[in-house]
């Protein structure tokens, strides 16, 4: 005759009770070394563990890092956690509010001269050979203002910069190369990387790069698009002819990464140091319909890169109706991915990866009149949808409904200037609104699309006087679609009416840019920038 036997189970009282038994340093130093989503998942076990979690300045260091999407800075040893909390909050209520703690103006330079904002830096240069910078300050993250000058070479065509590698690139005026025999003609471009700080040669990469620009005419107007990330340099050239050609080296060794012509290009940006997004508004059979094409860059190709036969994928466009032309695409996201601070700078935290915004602006032709059309998307919503392809997947097609009405905001393009670069950081957008009945008034707003910080504030009760979520379709019903067109991306707009101007001869602003530390408030006419410190 067999006996059951009662088996005891532990029950998770039992377990709580156990674990409060344990020394409090020791459950210190067991948070510690948890990630912020276990910690949030703790927190609901019980009320020790919350109050522990709670109580913690590195678990709440590390959930403050993380809902605000930044990183920390594990080579800045100077701050200890409870520092580096107490400077987050602060910058993060500032910011919320956008009450920034120092404004200063700066005179740009002659109008033929051509200046940047990157990274914190502000580049002038001009025709004489010589850079102005200015590295603009940050009050929480411990960067002190600074000034200083590099010489340049004074036949410069254009150029861009990576403060956080020491990085300038400076592009010469191309020398046109007629042609001879049986050669066509071609532009002759030599490219420098420079150090950011000394203006003279990298001391990490060769002395210049070589290359040739075949064209279909002689002739010398030319647009580039230059960005960096790690490694890689990325030039796109648009001759006037119609000509775009997309080149990738290594700065490093000078070694040609990738290159691909065609008249399909307008616009590229680096999706992972590993990925190129390139956006088309026209396909190889000469149908203007706007697309993302994902290129592989890992691997060095001798072989010019087709974009319809050798890209990853491609994600489709809401479609437009046939009677509209789309005229050109431009992507635009910051800071490049891979990106970390400089080993120079102390500063505690910084943008986290993969907490990029791309606004991707497409202009089309409807009754002989121009609009143009802004899509918002966050990195993970491509990355997520490339990542999920199986290995060596090439000329995947990924259609606008399966990735586009919830994972973007598609709209019809608020107030801001389709020149200027610098209107996206992170997770936010920077948009300047002006009174245009009587210019007294000018509002700037900033758009984040942080969906964690999103979420905390629904779950505490958005109730914030100067922001509103938007969290409801918005439906795109212009008849320059095929189709109704909703998105449901949530996002929420900070706004501040800025003083007006305390004399009549004070510029009101036009632009506005905006980087991790800093609003950049721009009146071209005057000459003027306006530094909005945080």
């Amino acid at each position: 005759m067999s006996r059951r036997r009662n088996i005891r189970r532990p029950s998770q009282r039992r377990d709580s009770l156990t674990l409060t038994l344990l020394p409090s340093e020791v459950i210190r130093q067991t948070l510690s070394n948890l990630d912020w989503r276990t910690l949030l998942t703790l927190r609901l076990v019980c009320k020790f563990l919350c109050s522990m979690v709670d109580k913690s300045p590195p678990a709440q260091y590390l959930i403050e890092l993380a809902i605000s999407g930044l990183e920390d800075n594990k080579r800045s040893s100077q701050l200890t956690t409870a520092s580096r909390l107490a400077l987050l909050k602060e910058r993060n209520t500032h910011w919320n509010t956008l009450q920034w703690v120092e404004s200063r103006d700066l005179p740009l330079l002659q109008d033929d001269d051509e200046w940047q904002f990157c990274g914190g830096v502000l580049a002038q240069s001009n025709l004489l050979g010589t850079m102005r910078l200015y590295q603009l300050p940050s009050q929480y993250r411990n960067i002190p203002a600074r000034s200083w000058r590099i010489p340049i070479l004074s036949n410069t065509e254009d150029f861009t910069m990576d403060p956080a590698q020491d990085l300038l690139v400076l592009v010469e005026k191309p020398i046109l190369i007629p042609a001879h025999n049986n050669t066509k003609s071609y532009m002759w471009i030599r490219i420098h990387p420079r150090s950011l700080t000394t203006g003279h040669a990298h001391p990490s990469a060769v002395k210049v790069i070589d290359y040739r620009l075949y064209m279909q005419s002689a002739k010398l107007e030319m647009e580039l698009s230059i960005q960096t990330c790690t490694k890689f340099l990325a030039i796109l050239f648009i001759v006037e002819d119609n000509t775009s050609e997309l080149t990738l080296w290594n700065w490093q060794t000078g070694e040609s990464i990738l290159r691909s012509s065609s008249l399909e290009i307008a616009t590229f940006a680096f999706l992972t140091p590993q990925l190129l997004l390139v956006g088309t508004v026209m396909d190889e059979t000469g149908v203007t319909e706007p697309r993302l094409f994902v290129l592989d860059i890992s691997k060095p190709s001798t072989k010019k890169v087709a974009l319809t036969n050798d890209c990853v994928c491609v994600f489709g466009f809401p479609s437009f109706d046939f009677v509209v032309s789309p005229v050109t695409i431009l992507i635009r996201s910051d800071p490049s991915p891979g990106c970390k601070p400089n080993s120079e700078a102390h500063v505690p935290f910084s943008i986290a990866h993969g907490q990029r915004l791309f606004l991707i602006t497409t202009w089309v032709e409807e009754k002989q009149e121009t609009v143009s059309y802004d899509l918002f998307v966050p990195e993970n919503v491509l990355l997520s949808s490339v990542m999920a392809l199986p290995p060596q997947t090439r000329r995947h097609v990924i259609n606008w409904n399966e990735w586009g009405p919830t994972g973007t905001r598609f709209l019809k393009s608020p107030p801001h200037p389709h020149v200027w670069t610098g209107n996206v950081f992170g997770s936010k957008f920077v948009s300047f609104v002006t009174d245009t009945a009587g210019r007294s008034s000018q509002t700037l707003q900033i758009w984040d699309f942080n969906q964690l910080a999103i979420k905390r504030a629904a779950a505490l009760g958005f109730e914030k006087e100067n922001t509103r979520l938007v969290n409801d379709t918005t439906v795109i019903k212009d008849k320059a679609f095929a189709r109704r067109v909703r998105t449901s991306l949530p996002y929420t707009i900070t706004t501040r009416t800025l003083p007006p101007p305390r004399s009549p001869g004070e510029p009101t602003f036009t632009n506005a840019m905006l980087d991790e530390d800093t609003i950049v408030l721009v009146n071209c006419d005057y000459r003027r920038l306006r530094v909005l410190t945080f």
